[in-house]
């Protein structure tokens, strides 16, 4: 499974919304854009066996799609809640309170990132930050649909 995990990447900028800027070396912070260290986020992927999901609220759509993502596509287990994880997978929808995109398009609609996991199983350093964009009446399922798909297809997952 992981050997599909493999493509060399240049590192990748992802908006970020008023996020710290107290990343590890895996993620730099300039401008309001993470850019990320693909070839960071496969070692530190490879060598976790278990992960947590966040989502927002009670969000089954994106804690569905993000355990099939990480259970049959990676092979990883999905740590029971206050288990220790080596990973944090963190997907939300982006707030668009007073947000205006002049980017072609659309607007940033969700977010996935990806943290190391630090005591008690927060989130320590950022690994990945991975933004989808498209229009703003897109409904959340489509946006989590489309942000796994273009986390796969970045890191040749099949």
């Amino acid at each position: 499974m992981l050997s599909m995990f493999y493509a060399a990447l240049l590192p990748i900028p992802a908006w970020a919304q008023n996020e710290s800027t107290d990343v590890s070396s895996a993620c730099t912070l300039k401008d309001h854009i993470y850019t990320c260290d693909g070839a960071a986020l496969q070692r530190a992927l490879s060598a976790a066996t278990s992960v947590s999901i966040e989502t927002h609220n009670i969000d089954g759509v994106a804690r569905r799609q993000l355990t099939d993502l990480l259970t049959k596509k990676l092979g990883k287990t999905i740590a029971a809640e206050g288990a220790p994880a080596d990973l944090v997978f963190l997907m939300l929808p982006v707030g668009q309170e007073g947000v205006v995109s002049d980017r072609p398009g659309g607007s940033d609609l969700g977010t996935l990132r990806i943290y190391s996991a630090g005591p008690g199983g927060t989130r320590d350093h950022l690994l990945w930050a991975e933004t989808f964009t498209g229009p703003l009446e897109m409904p959340w399922p489509a946006v989590v649909r489309g942000l796994i798909l273009e986390f796969q297809s970045r890191f040749h997952i099949k």
